[in-house]
């Protein structure tokens, strides 16, 4: 994305900062799409831009307090800036609306996920006597529209995001999802399978799939389409090396899908599932509609299907009412699963959840100290877990310099890559190679030499 010297439009700078999950990500590739035409080029520096938007996230409250913070510190560049419009994207935005424009008066846009194909109209509307704007109804799920997303001419990176749904039906009580993304709507099979056929055409070998529940979708059409239908067919896409994909509920977990494992060609063998709580009875408050058992039974048959699966999964510590005996359920399970990583969180009330109606019986310092219990123990789990590591040769998809160098933690000439099961793995080329980027997006083997807490250090091998 650059400045056209042939638009109508006089060029323009849009600086953007994004908060949250990879769904936000994914919508902030679709704000610079959607600018493109108006002749807008992404810019690192929020001093320089004509457009500023933060793409936020309210499934925690700490990320909406970070937002407003923020906020805070780019006020300043409204004063001596007179062309500068300022808004607010994302799950926040979807959550106050009209709330936040008065809460902040120097605010001038705010619109909700479903409005991103729709900010050049809602610039138009900002830009006018109308002044500050806030969109964020939500489309009827019939009359709702994906954006097609467009590759860049060039692809600038190994994998990609493909959004396949968006929205949740699941209304767990401690999640904001449905009422920030709405009802879930199923993109059609043949538009995801031509999005990622168009990235494989730039250089794209990998792509995540992307929704709230990416296992329950094509529940909405009107001929239900399985989500392992989608995955055999995105398989048969040549030129593509991996597939991933997040997020997952349980109870959609069939065993179509789990059948996939060890037997599609690009399916990588990573498996994000939320299990949330170790404890029925705080499983049956969260209404997540399953028991341990059934997860249990879920995480057997994948271990069966894929024996050298990475598993993940979310923890929430201090739910409303949980005690300290079903706390200790979640340790168990912990210790039984052993997961290969977790991303575990204190609980959080958010607005018009059921939860947030609870008594918040557990105090803010037991909460601290389960979620500290629980990274403890995760973090030696997955430090056993990284040893297993050394002295085997393992598939790497390349994606670019070590963040390491980047960070200016290393003076080697060092690249990085991923595995199948999803692991960082750094490795040493030489300088011609490293400067030439030459092996970027090569399926290269890697000797692990050396693990450490969250990655992999290695030799190539022939």
């Amino acid at each position: 994305m650059s400045v056209r010297s042939d638009s109508p439009h006089p060029p323009r700078y849009v600086h953007v900062q994004t908060f949250g999950c990879q769904m936000n990500v994914y919508d902030t590739d679709r704000i610079f799409q959607a600018l493109e035409p108006l002749n807008y080029t992404p810019t690192d520096d929020p001093a320089r831009a004509n457009l500023i938007l933060l793409n936020t996230c309210s499934v925690r409250d700490k990320a909406e307090q970070k937002m407003m913070s923020q906020l805070g510190r780019l006020a300043p560049l409204k004063e001596y800036n007179d062309d500068l419009v300022l808004g607010v994207a994302g799950c926040v935005a979807q959550q106050e609306g009209e709330r936040l424009l008065k809460k902040v008066p120097y605010l001038d846009l705010v619109f909700g996920p479903d409005h991103v194909q729709e900010l050049p109209k809602l610039l138009e509307r900002v830009r006018s006597d109308e002044g500050r704007v806030s969109e964020t109804t939500f489309f009827k799920r019939k009359n709702y529209e994906f954006i097609e997303a467009k590759p860049r001419e060039s692809s600038e990176k190994v994998s990609e995001f493909v959004t396949i749904m968006k929205g949740c039906d699941k209304v767990c009580t401690f999640c904001i999802v449905p009422f920030t993304r709405g009802r879930e709507v199923s993109k059609s099979r043949e538009l995801i399978v031509k999005e990622v056929e168009n990235l494989v055409e730039v250089g794209v070998k990998e792509v995540t799939l992307l929704g709230q529940n990416v296992n329950s979708y094509g529940k909405d059409k009107d001929r239900e389409v399985h989500f392992d239908e989608l995955l055999r067919a995105v398989d048969e896409i040549e030129g593509l090396e991996r597939v991933r994909f997040t997020t997952s509920h349980p109870m959609d977990c069939t065993d179509g899908l789990i059948d996939c494992f060890g037997e599609l060609r690009t399916l990588a063998e990573y498996f994000h599932l939320p299990v949330q709580s170790g404890s029925d009875r705080v499983l049956e408050a969260m209404r997540r509609h399953y028991t341990i058992d059934h997860y249990r039974d879920r995480v057997a048959r994948l271990r069966e299907r894929a024996p050298d699966i990475a598993l993940s999964t979310d923890i929430i510590v201090g739910f409303p009412g949980e005690t300290e005996e079903e706390f200790e359920e979640t340790m168990a399970l912990l210790r039984e699963v052993r997961y290969d990583s977790i991303f575990a969180f204190k609980y959080s009330p958010r607005p018009g959840t059921k939860a947030s109606e609870m008594e918040d019986t557990v105090p803010e310092a037991e909460k601290t100290r389960r979620l500290d219990q629980v990274l403890k123990l995760q973090n030696q789990i997955t430090a056993e877990k990284m040893q297993t590591y050394t002295g085997k040769t393992l598939e790497v998809l390349v994606e670019g310099p070590s963040r390491s160098v980047d960070k200016g933690q290393s003076h080697e000439w060092q690249m990085m890559g991923r595995t199948r099961t999803n692991v960082i793995v750094n490795f040493r080329v030489p300088m011609g190679d490293f400067w030439n980027n030459r092996l970027k997006g090569e399926l290269i083997n890697v000797r692990i030499d050396e693990a450490k807490a969250h990655s992999l250090y290695g030799q190539v091998v022939a």
